[in-house]
């Protein structure tokens, strides 16, 4: 028999509040400023594949790359030419020194417009975050979208 003035469904809603008040607390979400479970917090020893330069696809063809290595020292590919530099991380900001691009000229269509698109997207980067599909988001200028490279 309960005791007097208490009944269990009082003990029941009090559980339930309390369940409901901590789980109202915590934010999965990627994109509510906190990384999601297994999302990096730093970039270094990390390598993407640009799928994305502002509003356009890369080219399937000449799909650009990046690589963050630890130290500050970040490289890849425009899809054409090599580029590297070094990059200052600091929470979700994010910035590329000047980079050094080799100046091989690439017959393909598209891929000297995408060279340029890219490397200027990249020099205008202030902050990185990771989705919820584990995509890599540089914003600034332009945005770019870039999908983990396969090991």
């Amino acid at each position: 028999m309960p005791a007097p003035g208490r009944s269990p469904s009082v003990a029941l809603l009090v559980v339930v509040g309390l369940l409901v008040a901590g789980c109202d607390s915590i934010d999965s979400s990627p994109s509510g400023g906190t990384p999601g479970p297994g999302a990096p917090t730093d970039l270094a020893g990390t390598s993407w594949t640009v799928l994305r330069i502002g509003d356009s696809d890369t080219l399937e063809s000449a799909r650009p790359t990046v690589t963050f290595e630890p130290g500050g020292q970040a490289g890849g590919s425009t899809g054409c030419n090599s580029f590297g530099g070094a990059y200052v991380l600091d929470g979700t900001s994010l910035a590329f020194g000047p980079l050094a691009v080799t100046k091989r000229a690439c017959a393909e269509a598209g891929r000297m417009t995408q060279e340029s698109a890219l490397l200027e997207a990249l020099s205008g980067v202030t902050a990185w975050e990771i989705d919820e599909e584990g995509r890599l988001h540089l914003s600034g200028t332009t945005t770019l979208v870039l999908a983990a490279a396969d090991s």
